[in-house]
């Protein structure tokens, strides 16, 4: 209570109100949400073949239910010519069924003792397939608990959570989870979220012994689970508070974007103060642009970017503009509405850079809200957050507003600077990256004037080289002062590796926790041999103390990656680490103009007798042969083309190598007579 009458008189008048309407929503109690994952295995006669959750030709065989309350359920169809096995589920209670039709009127029965189902992929696959297995075995439309959208599924007596799309938001994956996965799936997210992950088999799912398919199945379910149940039920705890700030249900906050909820977040606030909600023709009509954009596909010049000095760099602080944008938007007051106001005294109030002025008679709409969010963000929740003990309750209310309003408030100028969103204003969006320019400008040359090397700056944030502490809480000062914005010190790196580019660098911290931007390393369609490569690299580099420590590092990591390719060039990288992993997006006969590497493959697998669909996932790899791909399971090691690899490998490493200060030819070079008869 007492931080937020303080925010309340360092606040201007307009925006107190704001302030005490978000802090009473924001701050009640979180509820407890009982609810319950679910998961399905569906009978395939092929392992490489999804079944078609729209078809639903094959037999449900496994359902999991893994509830909050307690209770935890494997429903098994029996199968003649499948054993049970040994395995066993001490978690659970495993329910056995002679027929498919009561296996899934059980199902049904539980989940209506919860009003939120989990799953992941749901929309797509495991409510869709019960959905219409039980249509195709006859059940009537009001015993099954499920409808079906244009591309997701609801269950009818409650909510339905589909964490694969949770967990794809951009905004949520970089400003929440911070990147800690690359691909979105169930086992990469569960490995990187909460130390979990799938239970690894070979061969078919149908062939598994009945038992081993339970366990199999309820693992699943359960790690789903857990994805919402980690850190206190962080997630549901965010889905609350995105719900309570957006103004939207729940089902829609996981399959939305952030836009969506900004968008919603807007129209709600026009409807409330009772104010006629514009086209986005009337908004777009508000004034032109005038600057040039530097980016291809913008419609104005974009953020600073100072070029990065490229190498190594010991003791870096990363000094960053606390939500720069809506800071920006806060202060010199923009909204479509206030920017090239009618009033004649406001035309002097001109925005740095541009020839757009502002208003200075009233507030509007976007400054006061997404101004008062960020003030209770910086200046409110983030400061109780670290207040309370790790853990406590009030600790984890706290730093879930401030997690969720980190996410809004980031990605507020990317929505706002989107002509897609209806609300987009030409001379706001231009306008706002003016002034981050200008701001970013004016911190770099007090930074030279006080003698601070600058190595890199990029939209709201400076790499600053060898300045202590004092110095950056000096810089801190001038901001506030001078700018009237507020700079934190973000992190300190041991040292941080920039390659020539832009947004490409490596930062370690001094945990040895390293932190990767633009590095090719991470795609999720890179195979196997060269992501573990990649990874490994970075952790020699990660060990880094000193520059005695770098120079050591440089080249064990030179003679590890000349490891590899020797590996490559003579053949000795197991097939399965050389694949590449792509899904067939439709069937084969619809691929006209073009046929991908993954097609090829896929038609050289139909070709023996394998049914190729759309949504299969074709495993393949470069190979001599002359399509030049070939199904890894087809494939043999001295048809591997060692060159191909290579290439990859050097578009994966070559920006790494140029902060280390080596290209990756030199890696490759072959320097013993025995290497020129493997090339």
């Amino acid at each position: 209570r007492e931080e937020r009458e303080a925010l309340e008189k360092s606040s201007k008048a307009e925006f107190i109100p704001y302030v005490k309407m978000w802090s009473s929503l924001l701050t009640q109690p979180l509820p407890k949400i009982k609810r319950a994952s679910l998961d399905i295995e569906v009978a395939s006669p092929d392992e490489y073949h999804i079944p078609s959750p729209e078809e639903a030709e094959h037999q449900v065989i496994a359902v999991s239910i893994y509830g909050s309350d307690g209770r935890k359920k494997v429903f098994l169809l029996k199968r003649g010519d499948h054993s049970l096995g040994d395995s066993k589920i001490d978690e659970a209670e495993v329910l056995f069924f002679e027929k498919e039709e009561s296996l899934l009127e059980a199902v049904f029965l539980e989940m209506l003792d919860y009003p939120f189902i989990i799953t992941y992929n749901g929309d797509e696959f495991d409510l869709n397939y019960l959905y219409h297995r039980a249509k195709n075995l006859g059940f009537t439309e009001d015993v099954i608990p499920i409808n079906l959208g244009r591309d997701q599924a609801w269950i009818k007596h409650g909510v339905h959570i589909d964490l694969y799309k949770f967990f794809a938001n951009h905004a949520l994956k970089v400003y929440v989870f911070e990147s800690k996965y690359v691909e979105n799936t169930l086992n990469s997210v569960c490995e990187a979220i909460i130390n979990e992950s799938k239970i690894e088999f070979e061969g078919s799912i149908s062939d598994l012994p009945i038992l081993e398919l339970g366990r199999y199945c309820f693992n699943d379910a359960r790690i789903t689970y857990m994805l919402t149940s980690y850190n206190d039920d962080v997630v549901m705890r965010l889905l609350v508070v995105i719900a309570r700030v957006a103004k939207m249900p729940f089902e829609d906050l996981g399959r939305l974007g952030v836009s969506n909820w900004i968008r919603s977040l807007m129209y709600f606030e026009h409807r409330r103060i009772n104010a006629l909600i514009p086209t986005s023709e009337e908004v777009s009509a508000r004034g032109t642009i005038y600057s040039t954009a530097i980016t291809k596909g913008k419609k104005y010049r974009g953020a600073y970017v100072l070029e990065p000095e490229a190498g190594v760099h010991f003791n870096v602080a990363v000094l960053d503009f606390a939500s720069l944008y809506p800071s920006i938007i806060k202060v010199y007051n923009l909204s479509y509405e206030t920017i090239l106001c009618g009033h004649s005294e406001c035309r002097s109030n001109i925005i740095p850079e541009t020839p757009h002025w502002v208003c200075k008679k009233r507030y509007g709409i976007t400054s006061l809200i997404i101004g008062s969010l960020r003030d209770l963000r910086v200046k409110l929740y983030k400061p109780l957050a670290k207040k309370y003990p790790p853990g406590s309750d009030q600790a984890v209310l706290f730093n879930t507003i401030s997690q969720v309003l980190k996410v809004i408030l980031n990605a507020s100028y990317g929505v706002f600077g989107t002509e897609a969103f209806p609300l987009y204003c030409p001379p706001v969006a231009e306008s706002t990256a003016a002034v981050g320019r200008y701001l970013i400008l004016k911190t770099v040359d007090e930074c030279r004037r006080r003698n601070i090397k600058v190595v890199y700056g990029d939209t709201d944030s400076l790499f600053i080289s060898g300045a202590g502490k004092g110095e950056a809480e000096k810089m801190i000062e001038w901001a506030e002062e001078d700018l009237g914005i507020e700079l934190d010190l973000d992190k300190v790196y041991k040292y941080v590796a920039f390659s020539k580019r832009k947004k490409n660098y490596l930062g370690v911290l001094p945990n040895g926790n390293f932190v990767l931007k633009g590095f090719t390393g991470k795609k999720s369609n890179t195979p196997k041999v060269i992501k573990d490569a990649f990874y490994n690299v970075v952790g020699i580099l990660s060990k880094v103390n000193s520059q005695s420590d770098f120079e050591a590092a440089r080249e064990e990591v030179k003679k590890y990656l000349k490891g590899i390719t020797d590996d490559l060039r003579k053949k000795k990288i197991p097939l399965a680490d050389l694949s590449f992993n792509v899904m067939i997006s439709k069937d084969l006969s619809e691929y006209v103009d073009t046929t991908p590497q993954h097609v090829k493959a896929a038609k050289q697998l139909e070709r023996t007798g394998r049914k190729v669909k759309g949504g299969d996932i074709i495993s393949f790899v470069k190979t001599t042969t002359p399509d030049g791909v070939k199904p890894t399971s087809l494939a043999k090691p001295e048809e591997i083309d060692a060159n191909k690899y290579i290439e990859y490998m050097k578009s994966t490493f070559e920006q790494l190598l140029d902060a280390l200060g080596y290209e990756f030819d030199e890696v490759i070079a072959s320097t013993k007579l025995e290497d020129f008869f493997w090339a």
